[in-house]
Formats: structure tokens, C-alpha cells, sequence
């Protein structure tokens, strides 16, 4: 038995390989259930998806590591921005300027990668039909499978692949007790596989990896009594790697810039964002959601729904930004993968998939920049709102589509759109999903929206008399 612990619904559109019939797909925030946790580890093996909570996982690094010396195998995906595990390192950032800096070979020898060419790893595309590496190189875009890499692994520690012409670690693997973790610094690891191409192997590898390990249910082996392990979840983490702030502890000044909360639910893009020292004067506040009090937003100037939020923890707070849309002094900006239709008022939503290669093939991805008189494009370039998006927004009326998806010579939704007259507050919604992409080290267009989201409300905040 095999569980996958993930932050929340996948993606609409994601594909779902075929062999994933051997993991099934349980919500991480059920570790926090004594009953759920106890069957998560009762499991021969466990997979951490990229979307977790990290603070989350934290709460339960004696329970996790536990699971490992006690002979269990996991495979930890995504970038570690709070070690979870006993032994697991810091994820830090590639500074890359060609795809080059990103393209992954192999160090040592691990099953899961047996019969896999390192070349099939190195670019993605959505262009139809299969591919040579050389074509590729013409029409891909490298950096979904790593873009940074690890230090200070633990002891024993083997690197299995290294990224860019020095080889650096990106994914390794070390002996935990009786048990083992296989870390993967990339997007998931099994999202991977792809039977067009060596890569598919993964999937059948990762489960047969994945089901070879020693565990015994029940045993238990305590490992060091260190005082690191004992105080992780007793010791909170700074406000900039995700504490949530006690919003509304304090009255703003005359003139004083607005207080920006960003909601989130601990994943690593949020975090990364948070602790980003080039967003440090906007002095955004974190507002993670499983801890935090719905009532706090009344006390913020600008709310940013972060994308990709936990669906339930999300849904715990949709009362209290609806309730902040009737505030005229606030501004409220909603981001991509929310599911909007189901909780923003007058909101409608279409599906289309993610298209994220035009860039590389000089196709026309629709994407159109209306309203040019619109003073909202005196901080918004055309780079920062055109680089991918996640399905079609249908407004009310009197909103207006700043940018929008053309199809047939008609506009046929909005990728980015400001609401001034259908509520008293100031709203923004788009698509796109900054925070992710800025967070995880990928895509320059997406942090230019970011920064420039926080220009405008911080430039156009008029303070409350």
C-alpha cells in the first residue's frame, strides 16, 4: 500500500499516468486526524507531493522520519524549504541563463531511473506528436524537472542526478534507520512518465522502488532524542518563512502604506515568496490559513488569495473575503487555480489547458492586451500578463477584461480582469498563477506580474481617514 500525500485537488487538466493505480491520493492535512494518520502510517511507502503544506509536514517530522527508520521508503518531491524528515536538505535556487544551467545527467545508479535517458528529462512540450532531443532543443522548454539544487546532505547521502555542467545535486538518496528517502528537487517526480519516451519508466520503477522496502507495521524505532527534533514543532518560524502574523494587532498610520496580506497554506512556491528579500518592503504579511482566524483579513488594506490554495482550507476563509469585498477601503486580488466559480460572486469559468511552450515555437497563444487607455497599464507590461495562464474568467458586467483569450477573431474570456462597480472594493482576478512560478524559481513573466500586483495596490493605496 502505497500513499500519496497532496495538498489539495491536482490541477484540471493534469494527466493521470496510468500506473498511478498504485498510489492513492490522500490529503495531507489528514496527518493531522489521530485515526487518518494512523492508517497514512500504516503504509509500506509514502509519496510527499509537491502541493503539501511544509508546516504542516513539520508538525509531524517525529512521526514521518518514525515512518522511515522503521524500514518505510518515501519519496519527497518539490523543494524543501523546512526540513520534514530527519536528514532532508535545503532547497536552493539556480541562478540559470540557458537551458544549459538546468539539464540534468546522471551521477549514481538508482532503480527508479533504470533504462532512462537523461536527455528525456531535459524539455517539455505540449506541440503534438513524439519528439528527437534535437527537435527539442529547438521547441522545448527545460527547467519543469529541476532548477536548483541541494547542500549539506546528510551523512552517506548518494547523489543519483546533478543539474547544469557542474553537476550539483538534485536529486539524492540516503539511508534513514531501516528505511530510505529518495528526494526529487523538481516538480513530481511521476508526473514524469511518459511512455512516448524512455521517461516512462519512471512510474513502474518508482512503484517497484517504492514497494521494496523492509517496513513492518506497528514497529517503531525512535531515532536521535535531539534537540532539533524535539522543538520543531514547538519553535514558530519567522513571519518571512511563513509564520501567520497576528493580522490585525495594529492600526495604520495616515499615509502609511497598505498592509498586504498574501493567504497560503505552506507549500514551498508561498514560502519562498514570503522569504524573498526583494519583496521585503512591501512588508507582506502571512496569513496561513489552517492557523489563522478568518476575522484577522478585516484588519488588512490589500488581501492576495494566493493560487493553488487547499480547496477546504480555502473554503474556511471565502465568507471573509467575500465579506472584505463590501469594504471600500480594500483591495482584494484573487490569483489562479482557485476554483473561483464556486465561491466568487458573479464569476464564471472555462477550462483550457495550460499552454506554456509559444514562447519557444512562435505560435499565437490568443493571449490579447485590451483597454490600452486603461490607467492599470501604467504598471503592468505586456511581458508580465503574457506568459501562461489556467482556463477562461467570465466577469460581470462592468468589469473590465484587461487581458483576455482570443479564439475565432472573438474574445472568449478574460485571463485578467478588475471589478470597481460590482462591489464596493476593488477586486482583481486572473488565471495566472504568480506566486507558484515566482516561488519555485521559474518563469520571469510571472514574477513581473507579482511585482507589478504589488506596485499598483502599494502606488494607488489611498490611506483611511
Amino acid at each position: 500500500m502505497i500513499f500519496r500525500l497532496i495538498g489539495g485537488t491536482p490541477m484540471r487538466g493534469q494527466n493521470d499516468p496510468s500506473w498511478r493505480g498504485a498510489l492513492e491520493d490522500v490529503d495531507a492535512y489528514d496527518l493531522d486526524d489521530d485515526a487518518a494518520r494512523a492508517r497514512i502510517l500504516s503504509a509500506d511507502a509514502l509519496v510527499i507531493g509537491g502541493s503539501a503544506d511544509h508546516l504542516l509536514l513539520c508538525r509531524h517530522r517525529e512521526a514521518l522520519s518514525g515512518f522511515v527508520r522503521s524500514g518505510g521508503r518515501v519519496l519527497v518531491n518539490g523543494q524543501v524549504v523546512k526540513p520534514f524528515i530527519d536528514g532532508l536538505a535545503v532547497w536552493r535556487k539556480l541562478e540559470f541563463r540557458g537551458a544549459q544551467d538546468v539539464r540534468p545527467h546522471s551521477v549514481t545508479a538508482h532503480p527508479v531511473w533504470h533504462g532512462v535517458d537523461y536527455r528525456d528529462l531535459h524539455y517539455r512540450t505540449g506541440v503534438p506528436g513524439t519528439h528527437s532531443y534535437e527537435k527539442l532543443e529547438e521547441i522545448g522548454v527545460a527547467g519543469f524537472y529541476g532548477r536548483g539544487y541541494h547542500l549539506d546532505l546528510p551523512e552517506g547521502a548518494s547523489v543519483v542526478t546533478g543539474i547544469g555542467q557542474y553537476s550539483l545535486p538534485l536529486d539524492y538518496s540516503y539511508r534513514l534507520g531501516e528505511g530510505e528517502v529518495l528526494v526529487h528537487g523538481g516538480n513530481d517526480l511521476e508526473s514524469f512518465s511518459d511512455d512516448r519516451y524512455s521517461i516512462g519508466e519512471i512510474g513502474p520503477n518508482l512503484v517497484h522502488w517504492l514497494e521494496g522496502g523492509t517496513r513492518t507495521p506497528g514497529k517503531k524505532l525512535a531515532g536521535p532524542e535531539t534537540a532539533e527534533r524535539n522543538s520543531v514543532a514547538a519553535v514558530p518560524p519567522p513571519p518571512s518563512a511563513g509564520q501567520s502574523v497576528a493580522v490585525g494587532r495594529r492600526e495604520p498610520a495616515p499615509g502609511a502604506a497598505p498592509r498586504i496580506g498574501l493567504l497560503h497554506c505552506g507549500t514551498f512556491p508561498a514560502l519562498r515568496t514570503l522569504a524573498d528579500p526583494a519583496l521585503a518592503p512591501y512588508r507582506i504579511e502571512s496569513v496561513y490559513l489552517p492557523e489563522a482566524d478568518p476575522s484577522a483579513l478585516a484588519g488588512l488594506d490589500v488581501i492576495i488569495v494566493g493560487d493553488r490554495l487547499h480547496q477546504g482550507q480555502l473554503a474556511r476563509f471565502a465568507p471573509a473575503v467575500r465579506a472584505a469585498l463590501q469594504d471600500p477601503a480594500k483591495t482584494v486580488i484573487v490569483l489562479g487555480e482557485n476554483k473561483v466559480e464556486q465561491w466568487l460572486p458573479g464569476v464564471g469559468y472555462t477550462f483550457r489547458p495550460t499552454v506554456f511552450w509559444t514562447w519557444r515555437t512562435g505560435e499565437d497563444n490568443g493571449t490579447r492586451l485590451r483597454l490600452p487607455e486603461d490607467p492599470m497599464w501604467e504598471y503592468f507590461t505586456p511581458r508580465a500578463v503574457s506568459w501562461h495562464h489556467h482556463g477562461l474568467l467570465h466577469p460581470p458586467a462592468g468589469a473590465r477584461s484587461l487581458v483576455v483569450m482570443e479564439e475565432g477573431g472573438t474574445d472568449s474570456g478574460a485571463l485578467l480582469y478588475v471589478d470597481e462597480v460590482n462591489q464596493p472594493a476593488r477586486l482583481l482576478v486572473t488565471t495566472m498563477d504568480p506566486v507558484y512560478h515566482h516561488g519555485s524559481g521559474f518563469m520571469p513573466g510571472a514574477s513581473q506580474l507579482l511585482y507589478s500586483l504589488l506596485r499598483w495596490v502599494t502606488a494607488t493605496h489611498v490611506p483611511s481617514s
